[in-house]
């Protein structure tokens, strides 16, 4: 691939291009049906009577989802592994068809000191509603490879 970057030419605090996203109420019904069966994620009927007053996406959903947008916006750097996920924090739910965006920036950089030839880099990132509501956050810490 031409143009790809290199742990050297990343910045603290460089924003990364993530797609918006959003998941329908089928989207989420069927990914909890099979990894997270709760009936606020999976029965509409019985979700209206939760405290949710419907269905919600299973907070692994969302995960998911944001790490898919966050790897393509990745696609140009030379990534050599993920190293370790920071805590997540999901301070709110997500509703179906809700717009989630995401707001990721490279920061903690520095170079291996036991392989130079290798950085360390963190993105982190926080993913808000169309209201502006987080919903979640966390940030994930990758080994790249150096330019020189």
């Amino acid at each position: 691939m031409k143009n790809k970057r290199y742990w050297d030419d990343i910045r603290d605090g460089e924003q990364l291009p993530c797609r918006p996203f959003s998941l329908s109420i089928d989207e989420i019904i069927d990914f909890s049906k099979k990894y997270d069966p709760q009936v606020f994620h999976v029965d509409p009927e019985a979700a209206s009577a939760t405290r949710f007053g419907g269905i919600i996406a299973s907070s692994l959903h969302t995960l998911a989802s944001c790490t898919r947008s966050l790897v393509d916006a990745l696609h140009a750097y030379e990534i050599i592994i993920g190293l370790e996920m920071d805590k997540v924090k999901l301070p709110n739910v997500v509703r179906p068809d809700d717009l989630l965006t995401i707001d990721a920036r490279w920061s903690d950089l520095g170079r291996s000191k036991s392989k130079p030839q290798q950085g360390i880099a963190t993105v982190q990132y926080s993913v808000k509603n169309q209201r502006g509501e987080t919903v979640l956050a966390t940030g994930f810490r990758y080994m790249i490879a150096c330019r020189q």
